[in-house]
C-alpha cells in the first residue's frame, strides 16, 4: 500500500494548520511502515486530501479511478485547508466545498457533530471519525536553549506569565474579545497569532491595543512549539471554527485550554474535565487570574490523557485500516 498526501498552499506556512495536520499524517504512516508518494508523478493506491482548492488535481485522479480520502473540519483556522464560510454572522460549509467533498470517496472528520454539519449540508459521501492526531514528542521539554527561543524571539522575561490564542484575523469578533480579556488582566501578556487577508489592516491598528496584548502572525516551528510549551494560558475563543489539530497541540503541551461558550461543534476535548469552560468574558478573566495565581486547579492533566490517546502511534494504526477497507473497497468495484 502506498498513499500520496497532498497539501501544497501557496503561501508555505511550515507550523499552520493544514501543514501541520500533513505533517501528522505523514508521521503516523511512518510509524506503521506505510509509504507515501511525495507528488502526483509517483505511483500510489490511494490520494489523501486536505484542501478544496485541490479540486482540479482530484477530479484527474477520479477520471483515473484512484480512490480519495478527504479530511475535513480540522484546520478551519487556516485558509488552505478551511471547508467554511461566513454569511450574515453565520458558518456554513462553502457551496465549492459541497461539490468537492461529493466527489471524493470518504470523508474524515473529528467528531460526530462535524459529520452531522456535514450531512445536513448535503454531503451524501461517507463520513469516517478520524482525529488529526498530535505528535507528542513535538511538546516534550528536552532542551532549554530551543524550548525558550520563544521569550528570545518575543523579549519576553523567562519568568512571564502569558497567555495565547491562534484563529484568523477575519475573526474581528474574536480580536474584541482579546482586547477585552487584555484589559480585564493587565498582569499578563496576551498573544493572538492568525492568519488571513486582513492581517496587514490588524497590524496597522495594532498601535491601539492594549499594551499587554501583541497581535501576530503564525511564526516558524520551532518558535511556535516554544510557544506552546511555556505558554500559561490557551485561548479558544471563535465558537464556530473548527480547529481540533490546534487544541491537541495545547493539550500536548501541558498548557491550560479555556474556552468560551457557546460552541458550534463539540470537540471532545472542550469538556469540563479537560478545559475551563466560560460562559462569557468576564469569566474568562476570573478563570485566567486564578489559573495563574493557583486558586483554581488545573485540568492539563486530564486534558494531556486525551492528547496521548490522539497520538501518532495510534493515528497510523487507525489509517492503516482505513486506508486497507478503502483500496480493499475500490478494487472490488473495478
Amino acid at each position: 500500500m502506498k498513499v500520496c498526501i497532498y497539501f501544497e498552499p501557496k503561501e508555505k506556512k511550515n507550523n499552520f494548520e493544514g501543514a501541520r495536520l500533513r505533517k501528522n499524517i505523514k508521521g503516523a504512516l511512518e510509524l506503521e511502515n506505510i509509504p507515501y508518494a511525495k507528488n502526483f508523478l509517483d505511483t500510489f493506491e490511494l490520494a489523501h486530501f486536505l484542501s478544496i482548492k485541490d479540486e482540479t488535481n482530484i477530479n484527474d485522479l477520479k477520471a483515473n479511478n484512484v480512490p480519495i480520502v478527504f479530511s475535513a473540519l480540522n484546520c478551519e483556522n487556516d485558509e488552505t485547508a478551511r471547508i467554511m464560510e461566513n454569511k450574515g454572522g453565520v458558518s456554513l460549509v462553502s457551496p465549492k466545498a459541497i461539490r468537492v467533498l461529493n466527489k471524493v470517496d470518504y470523508i474524515f472528520v473529528s467528531d460526530n457533530t462535524s459529520k452531522t454539519i456535514l450531512q445536513r449540508a448535503g454531503i451524501i459521501t461517507p463520513i469516517h471519525i478520524v482525529s488529526p492526531g498530535v505528535n507528542l514528542s513535538r511538546f516534550e521539554i528536552v532542551d532549554k536553549t530551543q524550548d525558550e527561543i520563544f521569550f528570545q524571539y518575543y523579549q519576553l522575561e523567562k519568568t512571564s506569565k502569558f497567555v495565547v490564542s491562534i484563529g484568523s484575523y477575519e475573526d474581528k469578533e474574536t480580536i474584541k474579545k482579546m482586547i477585552e480579556i487584555a484589559l480585564l488582566c493587565p498582569k499578563y501578556k496576551f498573544f493572538y497569532f492568525g492568519r488571513g487577508a486582513s492581517e496587514h489592516h490588524v497590524y496597522r491598528k495594532s498601535k491601539k491595543m492594549p499594551a499587554n496584548l501583541r497581535l501576530a502572525t503564525i511564526m516558524n516551528d520551532e518558535v511556535y512549539c516554544s510557544m506552546m510549551k511555556n505558554a500559561g494560558i490557551f485561548l479558544n475563543l471563535e465558537n464556530s471554527r473548527h480547529s481540533p489539530i490546534t487544541l491537541l497541540d495545547a493539550a500536548a503541551s501541558k498548557t491550560q485550554i479555556i474556552a468560551l461558550k457557546p460552541f458550534g461543534y463539540n470537540e471532545e476535548i472542550l469538556k469540563d474535565m479537560r478545559a475551563c469552560m466560560c460562559e462569557n468574558i468576564d469569566e474568562v478573566a476570573k478563570f485566567i487570574n486564578g489559573i495563574f495565581e493557583g486558586k483554581i486547579p488545573s485540568s492539563v492533566k486530564e486534558s494531556y490523557a486525551y492528547a496521548k490517546k490522539n497520538s501518532l502511534a495510534n493515528l497510523g494504526k487507525t489509517l492503516r485500516n482505513e486506508y486497507e477497507q478503502i483500496i480493499r473497497e475500490a478494487k472490488k468495484n473495478d
